[in-house]
């Protein structure tokens, strides 16, 4: 997947196995190092960083500061998602309680929360300090349902409200690391600057553990 990746331009990635309180992997150092080699035999030049996609729960945070779970690329950056059916407060409590714990949250595939979608609420969650990643496939309309979900999610990435693309692969046969489509389309109708920060600036933001703003 990762010379997938390289194929299609991506020159570093952030691997994010899933994390959750039944699935704490304890060696990630040793298996990222792995990846870093082998990846490196074909793409001298492309970076593998440790990350994870947390599942948030009310101990997240004690679970990071203890080293269980792991942020983004050993920075202050916390990757998580909540279940779908998440409620709007329980989402900005997770956000606040975070926040209050020193981390940056990302809150991973912002356009699976239906709650999100009413008016003003993307909104007060970046005031309490939340950014919001997307899938690229959801820009092409893989994995939405309906039409008006493409929209949403295009209107978000044109209006600025969205920091970070990712590609949310799997396996080679199923959730593939497929940009091309999505970002033909991000470079017709986005703004180059805008374009440049999703897909360049703010990663490297995160890696060198700066502010995105």
């Amino acid at each position: 997947m990762l010379c997938m990746a390289a194929r299609q331009g991506i020159g570093a990635v952030i691997a994010t196995p899933h994390y959750s309180r039944k699935r704490e992997i304890k060696d990630l150092e040793e298996l990222t190092e792995r990846l870093q080699v082998a990846v490196r035999k074909y793409y001298p030049d492309f970076a593998v960083y440790q990350g994870q996609e947390t599942y948030y729960h009310e101990g997240l945070a004690g679970r990071l500061q203890e080293g269980w779970a792991h942020t983004m690329a050993g920075s202050s950056y916390v990757l998580t998602e909540f279940d779908e059916g998440a409620s709007y407060e329980e989402i900005l409590r997770g956000i606040r309680c975070l926040m209050n714990a020193g981390y940056f949250p990302i809150l991973a595939h912002v356009e699976r929360y239906l709650c999100l979608r009413r008016e003003g609420r993307m909104v007060e969650l970046s005031r309490n300090g939340c950014l919001f990643q997307m899938n690229y496939d959801s820009l092409k309309g893989f994995g939405l349902k309906y039409r008006k979900d493409v929209d949403w999610c295009r209107k978000q990435v044109r209006e600025g409200r969205i920091q970070l693309l990712g590609t949310d692969m799997h396996r080679p046969d199923y959730r593939p690391p497929d940009i091309r489509r999505a970002i033909r389309w991000l470079g017709r109708y986005v703004e180059s600057d805008l374009l440049n920060a999703m897909v360049y600036e703010n990663p490297l933001r995160i890696i060198n553990n700066e502010g995105i703003n």
